[in-house]
């Protein structure tokens, strides 16, 4: 198997859909437009536990297709520069908040099979020690195969 690096998803899912690639790991909220329209095919999900959304609540897991314990999940912070006022942090992290809770933004989101956050990582100082977990999980990893930001 060739990897072949791409600079976003749409120029993947073209290349996908054009048959100048065979496969695609990529995020369901990037995805699950084309697999509903049946343009892909898609074979299991990252997740642990199977996601609710119509097009990919029969997907099985990799840990049920027998890559025990594998959970490679998409997550996103709201960040800002250094030496923002804390007033102006707080504001953000309230707004975040009543977003996180609101019912049109989940259904919206988990249509696309993404799965929203109502856990401890909520707060700025849990969410920091996620990303630090993150990266310690990881960092071997990317350091082993090579891989870097550009």
């Amino acid at each position: 198997m060739t990897t072949v690096p791409y600079k976003g998803t749409a120029p993947a899912i073209a290349d996908l859909l054009g048959g100048q690639i065979d496969l695609l790991c990529d995020q369901t909220t990037n995805t699950t437009g084309q697999i509903e329209a049946k343009k892909v095919k898609a074979y299991a999900v990252t997740t642990l536990k199977r996601l609710s959304t119509p097009a990919l609540k029969d997907l099985p897991t990799l840990d049920e297709s027998g890559l025990k314990s594998f959970q490679v999940t998409i997550w996103h912070g709201l960040y800002a520069p250094k030496g923002t006022p804390a007033l102006v942090l707080k504001k953000l992290n309230d707004a975040l908040k009543v977003a996180l809770k609101d019912a049109e933004f989940i259904k919206k989101e988990e249509g696309l099979g993404a799965v929203v956050v109502t856990d401890k990582r909520v707060e700025p100082a849990e969410h920091k020690k996620f990303v630090q977990a993150e990266v310690a999980r990881f960092g071997p990893v990317i350091k082993a195969a090579g891989v870097y930001a550009d």
